[in-house]
């Protein structure tokens, strides 16, 4: 087992396991000890097992920073601690972790903080939910360097222990572990939202309508709330919300009004990376490819979490079809999905 702060340890699989935080292999956590080091959650690993393996890969920070104001193209490049790194490659947001200036940084995936951070006038909406404390608010980039570099602009202009970024999620630092908790499940608190009530699959039926095909009917009840919230169903039809969204399913959950069209989604197929992965027919439920990952199927989960706490007049940012295709291009998440099994 690695050598690190057990509380970090012991915290870091607590948030993994909340899916209002973390879902699969999504969000990190980062501690920084000694003047250059600092341990970060690996590539495609998720937090949920921190106590059961090794989850954790060390960098030199203070390197990483030095490339970062250079301008270099790949900050990474050189900074893992190669007697320590154990075959593991850090998070694609590392640099985000490194540029936080407090010991201990929280970036969750948080239901609560997408809900508003996708919509259309979000640092707005989030002007008084958040007042008092001291943050900002980050403009949607691909994640890595490009996000990175928004973010060393953001910081160096003013010093801040929270982000909320744009269409992604909540980043929170703090000096001790126990401090940057407090600190985040306030900011759970003032960004509580509500779900729409949780509506009953009929899972005989389901099951009979993808009898046959390459897909089957979603295990989770959550997810087909995409189907059966009929704001959701819209919400979701509409296209990608965040990252992790498109690289596990697609570029949205393809979406049908009738058995035929269902039928017809079964029976069409494509190589390409942005085809739709999960479809819902209104009213009904949700099916997924049976080769969806554990991970895909969180994502399907935490998708359904947010829409259902949309509000039902909300105007929503989606991710634009550049926006998307970079994501799955991307040699990075290539090497994610790789990891967890997708």
């Amino acid at each position: 087992m690695q050598k690190i702060d057990p509380e970090f340890i012991s915290l870091s699989r607590r948030i993994g396991e909340n899916p209002l935080f973390i879902q699969g292999a999504g969000g990190n956590t980062s501690l920084k000890t000694g003047t250059d080091r600092m341990w970060v959650k690996a590539s495609g690993k998720w937090l949920a097992q921190a106590e059961a393996g090794e989850v954790f890969v060390p960098v030199n920070r203070t390197r990483i920073n030095e490339q970062i104001r250079a301008g270099i193209e790949d900050p990474l490049s050189g900074a893992s601690y190669s007697d320590d790194v154990l075959g593991l490659r850090p998070s694609i947001e590392t640099t985000l972790h490194s540029l936080m200036p407090h010991a201990v940084v929280f970036h969750t995936h948080s239901i609560n903080t997408i809900v508003h951070a996708v919509q259309k006038k979000a640092e707005n909406i989030l002007v008084e939910k958040l007042k008092g404390f001291d943050w900002a608010f980050v403009p949607y980039s691909k994640p890595g360097l490009p996000l990175t570099r928004l973010v060393a602009g953001v910081l160096s202009k003013r010093t801040c222990n929270i982000l909320v970024i744009q269409n992604h999620g909540l980043v929170v630092g703090g000096e001790t572990v126990q401090e940057t908790l407090a600190l985040m499940l306030e900011l759970e608190a003032r960004l509580m939202t509500t779900a729409r009530p949780v509506k009953n699959a009929c899972f005989p039926t389901l099951n009979q309508l993808c009898s046959g095909t390459g897909f089957v009917a979603a295990e989770c009840n959550l997810t087909h709330q995409l189907a059966l919230d009929p704001h959701g169903f819209e919400y979701a039809r509409m296209g990608s919300l965040y990252p992790d969204h498109v690289v596990f399913l697609g570029k949205s959950v393809a979406a049908v009004d009738t058995k035929d069209e269902l039928t017809a989604f079964f029976e069409t197929s494509s190589e390409d990376p942005l085809w739709p992965k999960a479809v819902a027919l209104r009213s009904a439920g949700v099916f997924h490819d049976k080769s969806l990952s554990a991970g895909g199927q969180e994502m399907l989960r935490a998708l359904a979490n947010t829409v259902i706490r949309l509000p039902l007049s909300a105007s929503l940012n989606y991710l634009t079809a550049e926006e998307e295709r970079e994501l799955v291009d991307w040699d990075a998440e290539k090497y994610r999905q790789a990891l967890t099994g997708l």
